[in-house]
């Protein structure tokens, strides 16, 4: 009887678990290779620049943080946890039409 040894090199062997994990992960497409190539020379990571906001994207911000302090406002109302479980739900229900009484 012949065996095969178990790999972590080969996607046959222990391989399909080290190409998983490197899938959960949170790297970028070109780190995730199992086999990333000898010749690729490493850069060193360029910083970016912070973009800058228009307006349109502060405009929007706002409106937003608005519409979160009126959420709150609302949930802030309940007189107890059955009260903030159903204001909670109606919310999730009706997102588009949120009124707040």
């Amino acid at each position: 009887m012949r065996t095969n040894p178990l790999s972590p090199d080969r996607l046959d062997g222990l391989g399909i678990f080290a190409l998983m994990a490197k899938a959960l992960m949170f790297l970028p497409p070109e780190a995730r290779t199992l086999y990333p190539p000898a010749t690729q020379a490493r850069a060193a990571p360029s910083v970016a620049p912070p973009l800058r906001r228009g307006w349109l994207d502060r405009l929007d911000h706002w409106l937003w943080t608005q519409q979160q302090r009126d959420v709150e406002a609302y949930l802030a109302k309940a007189t107890d946890l059955y009260d903030l479980e159903v204001r909670i739900r109606t919310l999730e229900r009706n997102p588009s039409s949120r009124s707040f009484h």
